[in-house]
């Protein structure tokens, strides 16, 4: 078994651990200064999450930070969002912004040579 499918099977192991310990909780948990906190903080952590990992993913490649087409998709999903377009339109125009300056870049930089 390699080191990746252990990893996922750990992750699996914990999220089924702490999703356990919540059968054993109190459903009225706002008694507590812990239910207080944890019901103030919740909504708070995920966008943070997926902030990090929209940035993660949009402007690193391994252990090197990168400016490339991505951007240019993330730039557009952000303008379409601003715009209040549907979510699969959002989608679609950041894919294709993506492949455009890809093929661009591509057009560009074999052109040079």
């Amino acid at each position: 078994m390699t080191r990746s499918w252990l990893l996922a099977l750990a992750t699996g192991a914990v999220t089924m651990a702490i999703k356990s310990v919540g059968a054993f909780m109190p459903t009225r948990s706002d008694s507590s200064a812990f239910g207080r906190a944890t019901k103030k903080l919740t909504p708070l952590l995920l966008p943070g999450v997926l902030t990090a990992l929209i940035v993660v993913q949009a402007f690193s490649e391994g252990h090197r930070l990168v400016l490339d087409a991505r951007a240019i998709g993330l730039i557009i999903a952000l303008l379409s969002v601003k715009l209040r377009a549907p979510p699969a339109v959002t989608l679609v125009c950041a894919a294709a912004g993506t492949a455009l300056a890809r093929l661009i870049y591509s057009h560009v930089t074999a052109s040079a040579i």
